[in-house]
């Protein structure tokens, strides 16, 4: 790879989506079964656990400009579901729920990349990778951390860059895809 780059996604924007559903569907659960509980103590447990839940949800509120608020709140929140849907609905229950944990945290971890070589664009997403040659694009253009990828059938693809990516001569890299268009044939 001449360049690669770590692109913006809505990745993140999913996985906070996700569990902000995920708590308010717990909170909901917590609050029917509390209701429909006729042991004493059984009521006691459910309202302090949905108390908990809002306590680290105020938590995130007040922390979440940090820089791992949202692994941190997920994962407390994780622990407590996991303890929910042991004590209230089984094992099977709480292993469907721990499957599903880990699959949104391994799809979070992973991270859109755009290489660019001799070949073409090879774009890495979470579960597809694609690749444009050379000779299927008009223009591929980089400026102020916006990368703008012209295809012939008329599509476009923008981007912004992460910021972990750090600086880009952007000059040279609008050089090499100038070069690479020119010489596609």
């Amino acid at each position: 790879m001449q360049y690669s780059f770590i692109l913006k996604d809505n990745n993140q924007n999913a996985y906070r989506g996700f569990t902000w559903f995920l708590f308010f569907l717990h909170l909901v659960a917590a609050g029917v079964l509390a209701s429909n509980a006729v042991e004493r103590n059984t009521k006691l447990i459910l309202f302090l656990l949905a108390g908990v839940y809002m306590l680290a949800a105020f938590s995130y509120y007040f922390f979440r400009g940090k820089k791992k608020s949202l692994e941190t709140f997920g994962l407390i929140m994780a622990v407590l579901y996991a303890g929910f849907w042991l004590k209230y609905a089984g094992v099977i229950a709480l292993l469907a729920f721990a499957a599903v944990y880990f699959f949104v945290r391994v799809v979070q971890q992973k991270k859109t990349t755009a290489g660019f070589s001799s070949s073409g664009v090879h774009i890495k997403r979470v579960f597809k990778n694609i690749t444009y040659p050379w000779p299927e694009l008009d223009n591929v253009i980089l400026k102020d951390n916006l990368l703008t990828i012209d295809l012939r059938s008329n599509k476009i693809i923008q981007a912004e860059l992460r910021e972990e990516n750090g600086p880009v001569d952007e000059q040279a890299f609008n050089r090499f895809c100038d070069q690479q268009l020119k010489n596609k044939v």
